[in-house]
């Protein structure tokens, strides 16, 4: 039964998202062809939504695929509140510990507990990337990011 399918209400889900990105980029101004508007892109991206929302919903049409219930079977919930959890204390806290502490710690509590990765992988992982990323982000793009507890050692 297609009413039951999760791939029709997901295309549905995205067919008026793509709707709303569509309107607001038209809102936005799209301009003329050689001087676009701030919205073309966002209009562009909305027609490429649309089109892709509809195809999921045709297929799901000719072929349903799993029924809705079964969307969410299996699903551990303790590691999805978790992660969630996780997020709003590095939410919090990203001001006063930093960027670099607060994702140190949420990647190596996020390979550790939640997703088990290989240490010998995991740890590098978790220390070069935020610092990467700090790099990049403070000196390539000259975005400020907060450097809290490290405000000394970070330049």
């Amino acid at each position: 039964m297609t009413l039951r399918s999760s791939e029709f209400w997901g295309g549905m889900f995205w067919l008026a998202l793509s709707a709303f990105v569509l309107w607001s980029g038209h809102d936005l101004g799209l301009g003329r062809t050689n001087d676009p508007g701030s919205g073309f892109l966002m209009f562009g991206l909305g027609v490429l939504m649309m089109g892709l929302s509809g195809i999921v919903i045709v297929s799901s049409l000719r072929e349903p695929g799993a029924p809705l219930s079964s969307l969410w079977a299996g699903t551990r919930w303790q590691r999805v509140m978790a992660v969630v959890l996780l997020l709003l204390a590095y939410g919090f806290l990203f001001e006063r510990v930093g960027f670099v502490l607060c994702s140190i710690t949420l990647l190596l509590v996020l390979m550790t507990f939640i997703d088990r990765v290989d240490l010998r992988f995991g740890v590098p992982l978790a220390v070069l990337a935020p610092f990467g990323l700090w790099y990049m982000i403070s000196h390539w793009l000259k975005i400020q990011l907060p450097a809290g507890l490290l405000a000394g050692w970070l330049t």
